[in-house]
């Protein structure tokens, strides 16, 4: 027998800076490793596949399936494939030289003008390989070429300087790589483990996978092999989606809505979305792991994967497949990929979409999606300019005259009368105390439907949308100006400023730099007064924000509004002319300001002040009254 020629080589001087990357910091978990090896063995299969195609007789009678086979006693996990294979030279180039692509080379030399169908590859040696020596001190790797009179080899390698490359005899066709875990890596023996990254990883691999323990091989694959976004919605039984998305996210419910697209254009993919039947408080916090799990064929490339979605449709779940990705290092920085942009803006759109649809088909099913989902829709019109009209359409509002029930926005924008330019709302915290809101007067009347915001985002939404449908947006709990009035109206505030404009300048002093101004409103009908915000204010809402990031924010500039027809003012204005300098009328003009903000949800700056002066005015009035 003569002797076996091995050959001692060194990785290129490149290779093994790129090399300590891959091992070291390229990828986030050595999980990681077993994903990369079953896809280049997959690849290997579908090599062969296609040249079985194109040569008959080559790889006869071959299963084309995947063995994973753990080892206790020698501590090795091997991946063994009866693939393609690779010949002595293909060893020593392809896994001699990091980032080279037996893949790359393969589809290079199909570029000879025939028409045979090329195959889609998921893996390619190169980096991917080289994570096996996350887990192993040492891989080997033996591979001898289908239908070459190539003698097999063994390639080894404990990742540092060098490899090895070594003629074996009797090595069947195809390719098995073999690590030598290192001593901390013992869990990647563990069958139940192994089962747990197939399924995870690798389960719509297009083979089979198979775990052979030693005692008695799987009769079934690990794998399922039929991802259930790739086929029609119609041969698909709801149940099976249910369990799916359970299956998925670990919920006990079914999902609310389901969404299959098929995209075709000159990007293709395929996404299956759910919007969950509930909401999760951790959601809103700014740390919540978001996105649908993207597969790049049929391989799971990330479980969270944000940047195929905006960030404001974080509830979604599902998963998104494409072929037009690369496998290969920018599987872990997708930010940058312009194929993803691509998907993103077409799958954002289709989203949106199929939200109108339930909206008009659905709106029992909308509602709930709104109920639990709502604010995330109003942080996409703050966030997402170019989609901003077409979510502001989605949204759900509570009216002064809607009791119980949302309102779509859209329906009752079409149902105003046509002069109607303006639409008025107000923001809180309660919206039952919004529906009794003094503020509700100033929007001119009793027939006036009034917009009702109780959401901690609805002010930043508002303040973004300006308008909706040609119609502005006015808040009520912000200064009447000229513009908002009637004629008539004017002609009143000038009037009531001309009668009682000494009043007003001694209110103004009195209050000094508790107010930016008063003035008088002639909406007010019942109120005897309001605390408005100037216009240029930016909203309570935004100001507790920002003073929670320690963040400087100028205090409220309030107005004191007064209805004009009011008897309290008549009252002031009395005690203005006989007895200005008096105790009396000082102290009904703070307390008007007090009453002002209790009315609209404050309190006032000083309340132990405000209490003694009510009850110095309640005692001054039992004085003066007639006990019978």
């Amino acid at each position: 027998m003569s002797p076996k020629k091995t050959r001692n080589l060194k990785f290129k001087a490149e290779t093994r800076r790129v090399l300590d990357i891959v091992i070291n910091s390229l990828y986030s978990h050595p999980d990681i490793f077993l994903r990369e090896l079953v896809s280049n063995a997959s690849d290997a299969l579908d090599k062969l596949r296609f040249e079985m195609v194109r040569s008959s007789g080559l790889g006869e009678g071959r299963k084309l399936r995947i063995d994973i086979i753990p080892d206790t006693e020698a501590r090795t996990l091997t991946v063994r494939d009866d693939g393609i294979g690779m010949t002595g030279d293909e060893m020593a180039a392809e896994l001699g030289t990091i980032a080279s692509s037996g893949t790359r080379s393969f589809l290079d030399s199909l570029e000879d003008g025939e028409d045979t169908e090329t195959p889609e590859f998921i893996g390619q040696f190169g980096v991917g390989f080289y994570s096996a020596f996350m887990v192993a001190d040492k891989v080997d790797v033996l591979s001898r070429k289908t239908g070459s009179d190539d003698p097999g080899h063994r390639w080894s390698s404990t990742g540092h300087e060098s490899f090895t490359l070594r003629e074996e005899d009797d090595l069947p066709e195809g390719t098995s790589i073999i690590l030598h875990l290192k001593e901390e890596m013992s869990e990647y023996l563990q069958e139940y483990r192994l089962r747990e990254l197939v399924r995870k990883y690798s389960d719509f691999i297009t083979h089979p996978v198979y775990i052979d323990t030693g005692e008695e091989a799987d009769s079934e694959p690990v794998n399922t092999r039929q991802p259930i976004w790739t086929r029609s919605e119609s041969d698909v039984p709801s149940e099976e989606y249910d369990e799916f998305f359970q299956n998925l996210t670990l919920a006990h419910e079914p999902p609310l809505s389901r969404l299959v697209y098929h995209a075709e254009g000159t990007i293709e993919f395929k996404a299956l979305l759910f919007v969950p039947s509930g909401r999760v408080m951790e959601m809103m916090l700014p740390d919540y792991k978001a996105g649908v799990r993207l597969y790049i064929r049929k391989v799971l490339i990330k479980e969270e994967a944000d940047e195929l979605l905006p960030r404001y449709l974080r509830f979604l779940k599902g998963v998104v497949e494409s072929d037009d990705l690369p496998l290969n290092i920018s599987r872990e920085t997708l930010q940058e990929n312009r194929t993803v942009q691509v998907i993103r803006n077409a799958l954002t759109g289709k989203v949106i979409s199929w939200f109108e649809k339930l909206l008009e088909e659905e709106p029992e099913t909308f509602t709930k999606l709104f109920e639990n989902f709502g604010d995330l829709i109003k942080e996409g019109i703050y966030s997402d300019a170019a989609h901003r009209e077409r979510l502001a359409d989605l949204l759900l509002v509570w009216t002064s005259r809607s009791g119980d029930e949302r309102k779509s926005l859209r329906k009752l924008v079409e149902e105003l009368p046509e002069d109607t330019d303006r639409i008025f709302y107000i923001t809180g915290t309660d919206r039952k105390e919004l529906a009794s809101s003094p503020y509700l007067e100033s929007a001119g009347g009793s027939g006036t439907e009034v917009l009702l915001f109780d959401s901690p985002v609805d002010e930043f939404m508002l303040q973004s949308l300006g308008e909706y449908r040609g119609k502005r947006l006015v808040s009520l709990l912000t200064e009447t100006g000229e513009e908002d009035l009637t004629e008539a109206e004017k002609s009143e505030k000038h009037h009531a400023e001309e009668t009682y404009k000494g009043l007003l300048e001694y209110m103004k002093d009195q209050l000094g730099e508790g107010v930016e101004d008063v003035r008088f409103s002639p909406r007010l009908t019942d109120a005897p007064c309001i605390i408005v915000m100037d216009r240029n204010d930016p909203g309570e809402m935004l100001r507790q924000m920002m003073r929670s990031m320690n963040q400087e924010m100028p205090d409220a500039k309030r107005i004191l509004e007064l209805n004009p027809v009011h008897p309290v003012i008549t009252v002031m204005q009395d005690l203005y002319e006989k007895d200005r300098s008096g105790e009396k009328l000082a102290d009904m003009v703070r307390t008007l300001f007090d009453l002002g903000l209790v009315m609209t949800g404050g309190r006032p700056d000083d309340p132990a002040g405000f209490g003694q002066r009510v009850a110095r005015l309640l005692a001054s009035e039992y004085e003066a009254g007639d006990p019978e």
